[in-house]
This record gives structure tokens, C-alpha cells and sequence, in this order.
């Protein structure tokens, strides 16, 4: 992709035209409610002058879940992201342009284009695979101008949309999988009809229980009434996942879905069916495929012989006779390869279960390893089912069970495919792609080495079947010769963060973890859509990431469940405590949190269900609580640990935690004492705690009820170390709330993160507005504000990292919002000798050219004036501006007026010629020629025109005046000649505005327990 070729993808954003939808209910649903009050926050917003500014990654991709292709137009097709949106590509992928990000929802589970009307695109929102970042939705959306315009559809309380069937000759003529709520049971489930394009729906199938729904839907290419349509059957809870039940199964209608019949003939039909994939053979439509996600126990003639001599598996079976018959070098492999007490080695461990001192059952206790788990498995997981009559038998087509394709999350995948010119060439998804040339007896991998696992969606070209295009984790990608070989299409900045935070480097980096794609880094100037990208830092699925700021260098990553690293100078470390042997095994969050301390950044935060502290940067560790949770069920989901972790940056010691079980506590002298909040607080997750930067007895709390299928904004305050609370939830959407964070410059100014977008408070919560601007309307899961730059950076779990200058919000004091006008400051630009290079007249350069932008309050609407003064205080530029009441941006490309400048630069010689006035006659006279008005040849200015088409501002002195009326503003800008050519040091960063930011990693602070750390090590 060139540099270039990704500009539009910002500024073509679709239209969404919001028009009551078909309700189930007569009242008012609360989903749309809560958009509605988003969109009137959004439009009267004071703050809508400021804009962010996306930053990328683009490189990692994000998780796409459908493909949809133009019938007629193969290189125009639409790529449906989880959390990222709709995007079109009419090149065939060389630029995709977003469809949906000022849509009610950008979260998608499904695209259908109307075959006999191609312009018309039907969209089910709300994500169909269950995972723990899986969003649901609002419903049912439909465009007939290809994207440029979105209505609603109807079908609000589905949540959740797996599949969208048009019928080839009626576009009005729909049929949707509604796979329903994750959290709860109830709401618009089965397969849904519409006849009238949207405006009305039938329930056609329902399933036998309130969890099932439908999670495929197909159409019989000769017949639109022949459907055929698998129900799937499952539950969610915070800790525990069902993903199978009796209600699973593949139903068939022959009269357009009036009436149903249930296939059993060959396929499972029991409890532990999940979820099931279907497919038509286009080349001989009564071959069907399914995939099915069987949870059922491998008989033991399909249990594979494992290559390692000693694993969990095995030592379920195994007595302490036959463990001290193991060789002692596998049981230290089986130790170094399980989540144990890294000072355990096999000779402790043997003399340990000889003398009975522990159990073969106590060691399997420790051996519960959440990410593990995911893998190893005894169950048949994916099988491959095959008809050759349309439905009436099945038997599948495998002799042997398809290991390492789905492994325990089936529940992530369900995806088959047909070739459509062989009905034997058949696809299957999972963590690989797999393939087979013979109606699924064998199979074989086509997985390129850089194309990303974890595969939702597969798409082939019917004109030409070796052009395909796949959907995963990492984005899309495609290939023309069947997988020998792919192309990555992913140049668009959506990735899914879970956290955020920054260095203070000049410029600073923006560091964050992102779903399924590591940890990245980057320049928080990264410019994604000129190439520019960032670099991984970390991997699996990126969580935290903390910066040693001293060195800018030393950075902790991790992935899921606490799997966290240090690296830099001092080479890579593991940094992740663990329980003693036999003690009671650690539970570490999906997203686990580490935190270094502001006071000396040796110290280190690590929470499981216990918080525990590092002196040395994660060598050592200490437990410095008790078990902070509270909670009573256990399931197969990790469950019982903490979320969030905040140090006072006042006290050292003081520490707010928070648990996914709705406890939040307090410690005021490091770990000593601690107090319990959970009885005055709502039982829900807590996603953030934030000790106040300014108030030793203040903090912030937010509590998201997603786990619940509860989107109320849950925030509180306490000014007094947590014995009273204020609800400031009040005033903001029904939105669940992901982060709360306090700005470290004004601390009555408060930011919160939704699963819509960015709201902020002048006034410690009492009042909200919003803070959406350019902002699409995505999940936030964190907000960093940058102390020195005054940037807030927001990573949304779509769109990847956006910026967003907060210095006016900080400065919008009393005496400032009381003023007609003021003019915000601005950073001093470094000019470059590329400003000098005649601009080409064949290439279109404007992506690179220079500018400032800057923003400015004003307290009434109306025409401004922008004027830039050189250090003679003579005009240079004059821009007009349209200022509506609030906060307002500008830009200046620092161009100058050609006549205001030769105006300028002859004011400035006259000036000149003054002051040497009182020199000998020959320097008078010398003067006179070269500063008379009428030539201008040797000037800087003239000089400028006669070689280039634009005239830049030189470097120099300028003052900035803004007017309105009789009022005005103005504040000073630098432009600092081009950089030598030789390097040189760089110097301190110029601080903006009137506040000073807190310094707390601004120099090396001794480490207040060197001394015992010192006698630790001495063996004292």
C-alpha cells in the first residue's frame, strides 16, 4: 500500500440516519434511549472544537467476523471488524474507507449485499462469537447506497446477529440468526423473517429453552424457501462458560421458514453439542457440511499417546508408586513446563510426595494453569458432518479426531466452507484453517507463516476459487493461488486495546496491549496513514503494559492470565509471582494488572487475588494482603481476582484495589491493614479504581455491570478514604463504564471511558459532557493523560489509539470560562528545509505539508479573526474563523499572505534603515539601495517567492491574535530554524500553558528498602 493510499479511510465516513425502529415492546427500549442521549451530549457539547487524533497501530489488524463481495464487482467488498466497524474496498484492498463509526453501534456479527440489488447492504450488529470482549449490538441495519448511508432495521432485541440470508430475487425478502444475549437469557432468539425489508419481523424458530438461539443460516441456491438453520444452546456467566446443550441441533424449513424439521440421523444429539457451522455445496446443493463443536469425552480408543513421558493428563491416573518411577529428568521438565514455584526442582519434589509431605492430588490442585486449560482437553471438539440428501442423513467424514483445530474454544470459530466448483474441496476454521481435497477424509493445514491465527471467516471467489479471502484475529488477507501464498490487507487502525500508557521521551511512546496481537509501541506523532506504524513489544493477548520513565527502555508486558515480562538493558525477565507449593493455588484476571510505583519504579504492583509487591523490579516478591475477593461460585472461567490496582501518587503505600467480584478495598500503610468497600458499593466488576493525584482521601471507582447485560454507568466518588460515596454516574448514558481516570493538572477535571466513547466532567462528576467530537462511536477500555504534553490518549477496542489535546480543558478555570475570548498555546514548531523544495506538480503532497492547530474558547458564536504577527508585530496571515460558543480548533498550515508579507518585510527594512541612519555616508547609501521599498530582490521574503510557490512563515518570533469584535486574545509561537545537519543534543521539552506538570519520575529516587533488600541478599 503506498503512504497515500490510506487518506480517505479518515475522511469518508458513512452517514447514519436515525429513524425510530420496530420495537418489540411499546415502551422504549433502553438501548436506544441511551443513543439517543449519546447523539444530544454529542451535538451540544461545548467541547466539540477539540479534535483527536488517531495514531494507529494498523499493523496487527483486528478480528474480523464477515466478508461480503459485490456480486459482479470482485474487487469491491465490505470486511465487518468485531469492534472496529464496517469498511468497503473498491480496489480490491489497496484502500478501504470506514463505513460505521458515527453508527449507534460499530460492533458487527454479520453483512448480506441483496443479490438482485447490490447496492443494498443489511448489517446485524452485536459480535456471535461468545468470547469475553464479545459486544453485543442494537439490532438490524440496512443501506441501499452501498454504505453511504445507514437506517435501522428493526430486531433490537436480538443483542446478538450471526448470519443474514437475502433472497436472491426479493432484497426486502430476509431471513437472520439470532444467536441472543450472552449474559442472560431471553430476548429475540432463532431464526427471524422479515417480508417487508425491516420493517417488520417473525419469530420462525425458536428454540426448546431461553439460552438457545441460532447460530447459522443457510439458503438453497435453487430454492429461496429451502433454508436450513443450526440452533445452538449456551450460557455465560463471569466464571463459568456452558457451550453445549440439548438445544443444539440443525433444523430444515422447505416453505420459506413457516414450518421446521430437526435433523438427527447420523449427527449428535445430546447435551454436549455446541456450537455448529453450516455450508451448501454450490456444485451440488443436497451436499451439506456442518462442523460441529462436540463436547463429548474421546472414547479411549481416541485418546492420543502422549510424546511426554510425565504431564497433568497423565498424573490424573497415576499413584505415588508409579510418579517415583518416573525418570527424575522428565519429572524436571514436567515442573519447568507447569505454572509451579520456580525454586521447585525434581529432587525437592520427589523427596517431597516419598515422604508424603505432598499429594499427587494436592500437586494436580496446582496445576490449574488458566491458559493451559485452554488447550488441554479430552473432548472430541471439532468434527465434520457430511449429508448427500439434503439433510435426511449424516455421518462424518473422519475417521480419526481433528486435533489442535478448535481445542476447548469451539465457541470462537464454527465456520465451514465449500469450494464452489467441488463439493469434496471443503474449508474448516479454527485456530489453523484446514483443508480437504476429498469430502473431509483427510485433511491438511493452509495457514501461510505470517498470517494470523484464529480464523472467522473464509470467503471464495465463484468465478475464480483459488482467490480467497479470510478473516482472523489479525485482520484480513488473501491469496490467489489457493494459500500457497497471501497477501495482508490490513492497513486500517483497528486494533482492540485493553490498556494504555505512555513514556516521557520526547517524543513521548504510547504503549498498550491488544487483543490476541501482543503489546505494541509507538510514537504518540505515529502518522498510520503515511506508513508509519508501531513495533511489537510483547505477545499473546496484550494486556498491561508500565514503563520504567527513567529510561524510557525498561518496559513490563504481558498477556493473558499474568504471563508478564520485564525487558530492556538488563535483557528480558519473567515477572509473575506464584504461590508456594502447597498452598492454595493464585488466581490471576484475564486481563491482570502490574503497576510500577510513581514514588521509585523499582517497585512493583502485581495483583492476583492477593496483591503482591516487588523491591527489585519483579526478581522477588511479597504478598501485601490478605485474599481480596469475595466470591462463592467457581467455574471453568477464572473468577475471584483483582482487576485494577491504584498507588496514591501523594503516599506511598496508600493503594486502592478493585476485583471482578465487586470488591474494592484500601490500604493506607502498604499492605498493614486493609479496608473492605464491597457492602457500600454495587456488586459489579470493578474495571478502574483511581487514587486521586491531589487529595489523599479521594478517589475514583467504576463498576461495569457488561457481565451482566447491564450497561448503567456505575461511577463514584469518595472525598473521605472511601466512608462515603457519591454517585456521579448521573447524567451520562445508559453506557457500561470501562475506566475512570482523574487529569493530574485539574483536579476537578474528570474523564470516563465507555463502551460508546469519551465523556469528561469540569466538576468532579457533578455534571458530564461529552467528549465524542471525531471520536467514532467505540468501546474506550483506557485513558492515559500524557502530565508533560497534556494529551489525553484513549485505546478504544476497535479503532486502536487516538489523541486528544486536553490543555484547554485543564485551563478552563472560572476566570476562563467568564472571559469572551482565549486563545489556547501552542507548541513551537521546528521548521524543516523540505518547506524550501519546490512543490511538485505531478505528485500530491499535502499529506507531509506543515501546519499547527490550535484551539481557542469563545462565550458566544459568531466570526473571529485569526491574526499571526512576526516579531514587529506586523500581519502576516490573517485567517477567518466561524467560532460557535465552547471550545474551538483552527489550523494554520503556516503559510503567509504574499501581500501582508512584502508589506511586513518592507515595514521591517524601513525599520532597519532607521537605526543605521547615523552611519558614515557610504553605509547610508548602501542601505538606501538594498531597502528601498520598490525592490525587493535581496530579501528573504522576495527571495522565497521567486524560487517557490508557497511562502512559509521563516523562522522566527510570531504572535498569534485572535478577535472578535472589540475583544481579544493572544498567546506567542517560536518557529526554530531547520535542524543542523549534524546532530546534536536535544533539548528540555518546552512546557505548555500556565501549569506546571507533576514531576514525580522527573529524577532517580532511592529506594526507601534498599538497606533490607541489601541484608536479603547478605543472607541476614
Amino acid at each position: 500500500m503506498s503512504p497515500l493510499s490510506c487518506l480517505r479511510c479518515i475522511a469518508s465516513i458513512a452517514t447514519f440516519s436515525l429513524a425510530a425502529p420496530a420495537l418489540a415492546a411499546d415502551k422504549p427500549d433502553a438501548h436506544w434511549s441511551a443513543w439517543q442521549q449519546h447523539e444530544t451530549l454529542a451535538k451540544e457539547s461545548p467541547y466539540n472544537g477539540l479534535q483527536w487524533r488517531s495514531i494507529g497501530p494498523t499493523v496487527q489488524g483486528g478480528r474480523v467476523v464477515e466478508v461480503a463481495s459485490v456480486p459482479g464487482e470482485p474487487y469491491t467488498f465490505y470486511v465487518a471488524y468485531a469492534t472496529g466497524g464496517i469498511w468497503k474496498t473498491t480496489n480490491n484492498g489497496t484502500t478501504f474507507e470506514p463505513l460505521s463509526d458515527h453508527m449507534p453501534t460499530m460492533v458487527t456479527g454479520a453483512l448480506a449485499i441483496a443479490p438482485s440489488q447490490p447496492q443494498t447492504l443489511w448489517v446485524g450488529s452485536g459480535e456471535a462469537n461468545s468470547s469475553r470482549s464479545s459486544y453485543g449490538g442494537l439490532g438490524m441495519f440496512r443501506s441501499d447506497d452501498g454504505g453511504k448511508s445507514f437506517q435501522p432495521a428493526g430486531l433490537d432485541q436480538t443483542d446478538r446477529i450471526a448470519r443474514i440470508v437475502v433472497d436472491p430475487k426479493d432484497p426486502n425478502t430476509v431471513y437472520v440468526a439470532a444467536i441472543g444475549k450472552l449474559y442472560s437469557e431471553g430476548g429475540q432468539r432463532g431464526v427471524m423473517r422479515t417480508r417487508d425489508g425491516g420493517k417488520t419481523w417473525q419469530q420462525v424458530l425458536k428454540g426448546d429453552s431461553a439460552w438457545t438461539g441460532a447460530i447459522d443460516l443457510r439458503m438453497d441456491p435453487r430454492d429461496p424457501n429451502v433454508l436450513y438453520a443450526a440452533l445452538w444452546e449456551r450460557s455465560r456467566h463471569a466464571w463459568n462458560f456452558v457451550e453445549s446443550g440439548k438445544g443444539s441441533g440443525i433444523y430444515k424449513s422447505t416453505d420459506g421458514g413457516d414450518h421446521w424439521a430437526r435433523f438427527g440421523n447420523g449427527l449428535p444429539q445430546h447435551a454436549k453439542v455446541g456450537r455448529i457451522g453450516l455450508a451448501i455445496a454450490a456444485s451440488h446443493p443436497d451436499t451439506l457440511y456442518a462442523s460441529v463443536d462436540n463436547w463429548a469425552k474421546l472414547d479411549d480408543s481416541e485418546l492420543e499417546t502422549d510424546e511426554e513421558p510425565l504431564n497433568a493428563k497423565r498424573l490424573r491416573t497415576m499413584s505415588k508408586e508409579e510418579f517415583l518411577q518416573q525418570d527424575p529428568q522428565a519429572i524436571e521438565d514436567f515442573i519447568r513446563g507447569s505454572d509451579l514455584d520456580t525454586a521447585l526442582d525434581a529432587k525437592k519434589l520427589i523427596a517431597m510426595v516419598k515422604s508424603d509431605e505432598i499429594t499427587i492430588k494436592q500437586l494436580l490442585t496446582k496445576l490449574t494453569d488458566a491458559n493451559a486449560d485452554l488447550f488441554n482437553t479430552d473432548i472430541k471438539g471439532l468434527e465434520i458432518y457430511r449429508s448427500d440428501d439434503a439433510g435426511k442423513t449424516w455421518q462424518r467424514t473422519h475417521a480419526k479426531p481433528l486435533r489442535e483445530v478448535t481445542y476447548t474454544y469451539g465457541y470462537y470459530f464454527g465456520q465451514i466452507r465449500i469450494a464452489p466448483d467441488n463439493a469434496e474441496h471443503i474449508y474448516a476454521e479454527g485456530l489453523p484453517v484446514i483443508e480437504s481435497e476429498d469430502g473431509g477424509k483427510h485433511w491438511h493445514g493452509m495457514n501461510g507463516p505470517k498470517v494470523h491465527v484464529d480464523y472467522h471467516e473464509l470467503l471464495i471467489d465463484p468465478n475464480f476459487p483459488k482467490r480467497i479471502l479470510v478473516g482472523n484475529d489479525g485482520g484480513i488477507d488473501m491469496t490467489y493461488d489457493g494459500g500457497k501464498s497471501w497477501n495482508k490487507l490490513d492497513a486500517q487502525p483497528v486494533g482492540q486495546f485493553y490498556a494504555i500508557t505512555y513514556d516521557m521521551a520526547d517524543p513521548y511512546n504510547v504503549c498498550g496491549g491488544l487483543q490476541d496481537n501482543g503489546s505494541y509501541k509507538g510514537s504518540s506523532k505515529t502518522r498510520w496513514e503515511l506508513g508509519e506504524d508501531w513495533t511489537a513489544v510483547g505477545g499473546g493477548d496484550g494486556m498491561y503494559c508500565a514503563i520504567d520513565t527513567r529510561d524510557n527502555k525498561t518496559i513490563y508486558t504481558g498477556s493473558q492470565f499474568g504471563f508478564y515480562g520485564r525487558s530492556g538493558a538488563a535483557g528480558e525477565h519473567e515477572v509473575r509471582p506464584r504461590s508456594a507449593l502447597k498452598a492454595i493455588p493464585l488466581r490471576y484476571n484475564w486481563t491482570t494488572p502490574v503497576v510500577l510505583s510513581q514514588h521509585n519504579q523499582d517497585i512493583v504492583y502485581f495483583a492476583t487475588n492477593i496483591l503482591f509487591r516487588s523491591m527489585d523490579k519483579g526478581e522477588t516478591w511479597a504478598a501485601i494482603s490478605p485474599d481480596l475477593t469475595g466470591s462463592k461460585p467457581r467455574g471453568n472461567v477464572p473468577y475471584g481476582s483483582l482487576t485494577t490496582i491504584s498507588e496514591s501518587p501523594k503516599q506511598f503505600g496508600l493503594i486502592w484495589t478493585g476485583s471482578d467480584d465487586g470488591h474494592v478495598s484500601l490500604t493506607e500503610d502498604g499492605g498493614a491493614k486493609w479496608i473492605n468497600f464491597d457492602k457500600t458499593l454495587p456488586a459489579h466488576w470493578v474495571s478502574r479504581v483511581e487514587a486521586s493525584h491531589f487529595d489523599l482521601g479521594r478517589a475514583y471507582v467504576a463498576l461495569n455491570g457488561y457481565r451482566d447485560d447491564d450497561s448503567t454507568p456505575y461511577v463514584y466518588r469518595t472525598d473521605d478514604a472511601g466512608k462515603h460515596w457519591t454517585d456521579i454516574g448521573k447524567g451520562l448514558p445508559a453506557e457500561a463504564i470501562n475506566v475512570v481516570r482523574e487529569d493530574p493538572v485539574n483536579q476537578d477535571l474528570i474523564y470516563v471511558g465507555t463502551d460508546r466513547g469519551v465523556y469528561v466532567s469540569i466538576d468532579r462528576g457533578a455534571h458530564w459532557q461529552s467528549l465524542q467530537s471525531n471520536l467514532p462511536n467505540v468501546p474506550v477500555h483506557d485513558l492515559a493523560i500524557h502530565p508533560r504534553e497534556r494529551e489525553l490518549i484513549a485505546a478504544t477496542h476497535g479503532r486502536s489509539a487516538w489523541i486528544l489535546d486536553v490543555l484547554p480543558l485543564q485551563e478552563l478555570n472560572a476566570g476562563t470560562r467568564n472571559s469572551a475570548l482565549k486563545l489556547f498555546p501552542v507548541e513551537d514548531v521546528q521548521a524543516s528545509r523540505e518547506w524550501n523544495r519546490r512543490p511538485s506538480e505531478w505528485f500530491d503532497e499535502s499529506a507531509y505539508l506543515p501546519k499547527i492547530d490550535g484551539t481557542f474558547w469563545a462565550a458566544a458564536a459568531g466570526a473571529a479573526t485569526l491574526t499571526v504577527l512576526d516579531d514587529n508585530k506586523n500581519a502576516v496571515r490573517e485567517i477567518t474563523l466561524d467560532a460557535k460558543h465552547g471550545v474551538n480548533s483552527y489550523r494554520w498550515d503556516l503559510l503567509m499572505d504574499t501581500k501582508l508579507a512584502q508589506t511586513a518585510e518592507t515595514a521591517r527594512l524601513a525599520k532597519e534603515k532607521d537605526k543605521k541612519k547615523d552611519k558614515d555616508d557610504d553605509k547610508d547609501k548602501k542601505d538606501k539601495d538594498t531597502s528601498d521599498s520598490s525592490s525587493h530582490a535581496q530579501t528573504p521574503v522576495a527571495e522565497a517567492l521567486r524560487m517557490r510557490h508557497r511562502l512559509y512563515a521563516l523562522p522566527g518570533k510570531y504572535t498569534l491574535k485572535l478577535s472578535q469584535g472589540t475583544v481579544e486574545s493572544t498567546t506567542e509561537l517560536e518557529i526554530k530554524p531547520a535542524e543542523a545537519r549534524k546532530p546534536r543534543a536535544k533539548a528540555e521539552p518546552k512546557l505548555r500553558g500556565e501549569h506546571k506538570w507533576p514531576r514525580p519520575h522527573a529524577e532517580p529516587q532511592p529506594n526507601p528498602f534498599a538497606e533490607e533488600l541489601e541484608e536479603e541478599a547478605a543472607g541476614k
